[in-house]
């Protein structure tokens, strides 16, 4: 349907609601390509390190346990018995990490990893 539209628009025969059509299907492809291949990133936890890579800039951060000044895992109750899961990571150079469960198929086992290993930099809700 959005080529039919495009083609339209280029033979100069069109209507008011191309247009329209075409300016809501534009921002919600760009913020779909913006949310699922533009922040897409793999998080790998051992050795006492934590990498983040973002495939798509070619961008990898790599730091120590060391590093990370702070952790919190937030969870909200979305419903009776849905809720909503988010990890929040802040390194002493001012990285600051945000992981939601929903995204990151290994989520449970990051918040272990970080449990284990620097429990004591876990900071309690709502204090950061």
């Amino acid at each position: 349907m959005l080529t039919l539209n495009v083609v339209t628009i280029i033979q100069d025969r069109y209507a008011w609601y191309n247009l329209a059509i075409i300016g809501i299907l534009v921002p919600i492809g760009v913020f779909v390509l913006y949310r699922i291949f533009i922040r897409y990133k793999v998080i790998r936890a051992g050795n006492n390190r934590l990498e983040i890579t973002y495939p798509v800039f070619r961008k990898t951060h790599g730091f120590h346990l060391r590093q990370i000044t702070s952790w919190r895992e937030s969870i909200v109750k979305t419903g009776k018995k849905a809720v909503y899961k988010e990890l929040e990571i802040v390194c002493d150079n001012r990285l600051r990490i945000t992981i939601g469960q929903k995204e990151h198929t290994e989520y449970d086992k990051l918040v272990h990893y970080l449990q284990r290993k620097i429990p004591g930099k876990k900071v309690a809700e709502g204090s950061h």
